[in-house]
């Protein structure tokens, strides 16, 4: 007799992929609530319409002589000494839902930027990851870091050099996922200030960096190199994964590269100078990873 074949068991799923299958269960539920909300404020809202649409007859022809009195206009009165505080409160923010959204937008801009001057220890230098991969950013920051930590001195002079990588993973999946409240909103903060120049990236995230205008065109640097395209220094192909062990190939689209020093919220000399810290190590990186042209 032929011999079974062996079932594959099911591959088992990763504790990543459970914990994002439960964020968009709760985040479909959530939805789904809202909409049932919205819903029952829209019926709310033209129940509420009818009702004075026929309280404004019901006046006219009171007026006119018509009728002596109304009920209608009566009950009106008694209801209106019966709204509670709650139900003002709900009224307002139903009626005012779009002012409330954008201001809540600037104020969780504010706070974020606020919160991160207050409490955030500057290190010797940051490095923004905006690629969209959770495993990615777990299994690579820190050798990220550790890589980076080689090409800079103690630049605070706290007797350690730092380096630090803040994952803002931007791409359409995560604007459809927390709109501009969440990571974009980080992002967009990050781009407003001068601490952070140097961006690792893909194509996801380039309408939100929009590396022809805020990159600097590194061909202009180190255009001998095999991996340069104009503002990007693409690290597939390199053995920046192998250093950073990571057993899965990196996305051909994924390179690093390095911002423009312009007017912020910072001053331009102190953008400047995280640029004068930061493009020496991107030097020092490219040589270390990249192949030149054999005619260089």
């Amino acid at each position: 007799m032929a011999e079974k074949k062996k079932e594959k068991k099911p591959k088992q799923k990763s504790v990543l992929e459970v914990a994002r299958e439960l964020e968009q269960q709760q985040q479909e539920q959530e939805r789904l609530a809202q909409e049932l909300i919205r819903k029952q404020k829209e019926q709310e809202q033209l129940a509420y319409e009818e009702k004075l649409r026929q309280e404004k007859l019901e006046l006219i022809r009171l007026k006119q002589g018509v009728i002596e009195e109304s009920n209608m206009i009566q009950e009106k009165q008694e209801e209106e000494k019966k709204y509670s505080i709650s139900q003002r409160i709900s009224d307002f923010f139903y009626l005012n839902k779009w002012w409330l959204g954008i201001g809540s937008f600037f104020a969780a801009l504010a706070g974020f930027l606020i919160w991160q001057v207050v409490t955030t220890v500057h290190p010797d230098m940051i490095i923004l990851l905006v690629v969209d991969d959770d495993l990615f950013n777990a299994a690579c920051s820190e050798g990220i870091s550790d890589l980076f930590e080689q090409y800079i001195d103690d630049v605070n002079q706290d007797g350690e050099v730092i380096v630090d990588v803040y994952y803002m993973p931007s791409s359409p999946a995560t604007q459809d996922r927390d709109g501009y409240t969440g990571d974009n909103a980080k992002l967009f903060a990050e781009f407003q200030i001068g601490e952070a120049v140097l961006v690792i990236s893909d194509s996801d995230a380039d309408e939100f960096i929009v590396p022809e205008h805020t990159l600097v065109n590194l061909e202009e640097y180190f255009g001998e190199y095999q991996e340069t395209e104009e503002m990007r220094f693409m690290l597939s192909g390199t053995d920046f994964a192998d250093v950073l062990e990571y057993d899965e190939p990196f996305d051909d689209d994924i390179y690093i590269g390095i911002r423009q020093v312009r007017e912020t919220m910072d001053s331009i000399e102190e953008m400047q100078e995280v640029y004068d810290i930061s493009f020496p190590a991107l030097e020092k990186f490219i040589q270390e990873f990249g192949h030149k042209d054999s005619d260089s």
